[in-house]
């Protein structure tokens, strides 16, 4: 690209030329001036997207922290949400079931602020059969098929064992293989350690995993990789059965019972 001073010295031997030549030099000075403006531009906009991503996620994990038993305050897990998003936190305030976050980063020399909002559900207290991560085990179902983990046991609620029993038997008589299910139902203590070991948005905050409402299953042990065999069955087969994928964080191994009524409406998948 031709510098700004070497454009200025061939402005001024074309000048020299006659109005020709300052016609000249001003059109690619006005050429020169929109490139830099597009270069500006482009390299800004993938950074700006970056800081509303680094808000938005931690929007949704300060608030999943308002519905949650953790170590950590919502705002210190929106701050480390963000912090793994290469952005700063500005601002956290919380409402009852809401949270609100800036973040912001600096973009070639420009400060860079995205707010974001995001509320969650509160559990109610009064709810039967316990809350996330608290269910009566005497109200799960004990899963026992080769390949389950025996040690402690895998326990699910009552529907969705009786849905996991049922494609363990399917996948047994088309493979002649076995399933690894390694985990199922996860108390808090259990969500709390996995939270303390991955993080948010790797492991759910303690107090809203699927695996705390007991219908949750990872196939692990060795775990279950996106295109070997047995993913590809359980994408080919787990709907029939009920089982949708955890796309997001995407993990092959963790299927959530959803029911074949949700999937049959075009529910979670």
């Amino acid at each position: 690209m031709t510098s700004r001073r070497g454009l200025v010295r061939w402005c001024g031997i074309r000048a020299d030329r006659g109005s020709g030549g300052a016609l000249a030099c001003t059109i690619a000075a006005s050429a020169l001036c929109v490139s830099l403006l597009a270069l500006t531009l482009f390299s800004a906009l993938p950074g700006r997207a970056g800081v509303q991503a680094a808000a938005d996620s931690a929007a949704i994990a300060a608030a999943e922290g308002l519905a949650a038993v953790a170590s950590e305050s919502p705002c210190e897990l929106a701050r480390q949400t963000v912090e793994k998003n290469n952005a700063l936190l500005e601002q956290c305030s919380l409402q009852r079931n809401e949270a609100t976050v800036t973040a912001t980063r600096q973009i070639l020399g420009v400060r860079v602020s995205v707010t974001s909002r995001a509320g969650i559900e509160l559990p109610d207290p009064q709810t039967e059969g316990g809350a996330n991560g608290a269910l009566p085990i005497e109200s799960l179902t004990l899963v026992t098929y080769p390949g389950v983990r025996e040690s402690p046991g895998v326990y699910l609620r009552p529907d969705a064992a009786a849905a996991l029993s049922a494609m363990l038997e399917a996948y047994h008589v088309e493979t002649q293989n076995y399933l690894p299910v390694d985990e199922g139902y996860r108390d808090l203590a259990g969500q709390q350690q996995q939270f303390n070991e991955h993080g948010w948005p790797r492991a759910a905050i303690p107090g809203t995993s699927n695996h705390g409402e007991a219908v949750a299953i990872d196939f692990v042990n060795p775990p279950v990789v996106r295109g070997d065999g047995t993913h590809e069955w359980l994408v080919a087969r787990a709907a029939d059965f009920g089982f949708a994928p955890l796309i997001d964080p995407d993990e092959p191994w963790h299927w959530d019972y959803v029911g074949l009524s949700e999937l049959t409406r075009g529910g979670p998948r």
